[in-house]
């Protein structure tokens, strides 16, 4: 009976660590799924953020149209319209947030997923500064036009109006379609016309010492120049952030020595 009874217990405990070695094994098994969700919901869940924040991405981008529409033209209506839609853009940035967070907290994605809507809600608020700058730039072109002077030097933002609105177009391609070598691209125009922008702030601001007279017209595109500065860096966060989510690096701040 001992014998019995110790045969008993021995497969008891023999069929037990069977099932814990295959519950074990079941779990080591499920990260070879990554990527795929089986919650239902998920898929147009993040369907729903991502449309949202590409709708803010057409806002914004009207409303640069419109600022260098409304600078070029020294129209008030153009002013007027950017000022208006920077409202829409604010709720659709706290809409893609709330929905964001909710898809983390239902879903709890992982790996590709996870920075997918991590980047998604970071884009909204990339979107919504770089409207912020539009609406900037809308109200000084508004104070140009009040103060009614022809600036010569006014025309040399134009160029750089053009080539920052392709950035933009290009930033906004390439985290939607995830492409590296598009984020690339921006990354490697940021800083020549961040120069340029910067190097007009510097001339208006001699300017504004030496040409008293229209000292308020200078510092107004001075304020237009160093918005357009700020829209660039924007441009290649928004590209980072698509490298981030293809490839998983972070590629912010390469020179910062504290991360070496």
């Amino acid at each position: 009976m001992k014998n019995a009874g110790s045969a008993f217990i021995g497969a008891i405990f023999g069929y037990r660590l069977l099932a814990i070695g295959y519950f074990i094994c079941s779990f080591a098994i499920m990260p070879q799924t990554e990527g795929k969700h089986y919650l239902p919901g998920f898929d147009q869940a993040l369907e729903s953020v991502k449309t949202d924040v590409l709708l803010m991405a057409n806002l914004v981008s009207r409303n640069f149209g419109n600022a260098r529409s409304g600078f070029a033209k020294r129209d008030e209506d153009f002013c007027a319209a950017v000022i208006a839609d920077d409202e829409e853009v604010d709720l659709l940035e706290k809409h893609v947030d709330r929905a964001g967070t909710d898809v983390l907290m239902r879903f709890q994605p992982m790996v590709v997923d996870l920075r997918t809507v991590l980047a998604t809600v970071k884009l909204a608020s990339h979107l919504e500064r770089i409207s912020d700058y539009t609406v900037m730039i809308a109200r000084r072109t508004r104070h140009l036009i009040t103060e009614d002077k022809e600036i010569e030097e006014a025309k040399h933002l134009d160029g750089l109006f053009d080539s920052i609105q392709k950035l933009f177009a290009e930033a906004i391609a390439s985290f939607n379609t995830v492409d590296v070598a598009r984020a690339g691209w921006v990354r490697g125009q940021v800083e020549a016309l961040a120069e340029q922008a910067s190097n007009l702030v510097e001339n208006y601001t001699d300017l504004i010492e030496e040409r008293s007279f229209a000292s308020r017209a200078y510092v107004g595109l001075m304020a237009i120049a160093q918005s357009l500065e700020e829209i660039t860096y924007l441009c290649g966060s928004i590209a980072e952030d698509a490298i981030y989510i293809a490839e998983a690096r972070d590629i912010r701040h390469p020179g910062n020595r504290l991360a070496e």
